[in-house]
């Protein structure tokens, strides 16, 4: 899925209008805001979509060992 700007964006209203609502202090108010909008962006980033086209090199690793090799078709990595 292809990121979409407005999702983010509205998270992050969403987020300083809940704070403008907070009746606490400052120093939690500020670590709250962070919070919600670390996992707006976090969020907003796992969204994308990575296609690998064919022929790109893949390495990584296993418990059986190392991983080399290279892609035969278009693969759609993940992001966790």
């Amino acid at each position: 899925m292809p990121l979409v700007k407005s999702v983010l964006e509205a998270q992050i209203l969403a987020a300083f209008q809940q704070m403008s609502n907070s009746q606490g202090d400052m120093v939690t108010a500020q670590r709250q805001l962070a919070s919600l909008l670390a996992t707006a962006i976090d969020s907003y980033i796992k969204t994308a979509t990575i296609t690998v086209p064919p022929g790109q090199v893949v390495t990584g690793a296993s418990p059986a060992g190392p991983i080399t090799g290279a892609t035969t078709t278009p693969t759609t990595a993940i992001i966790l």
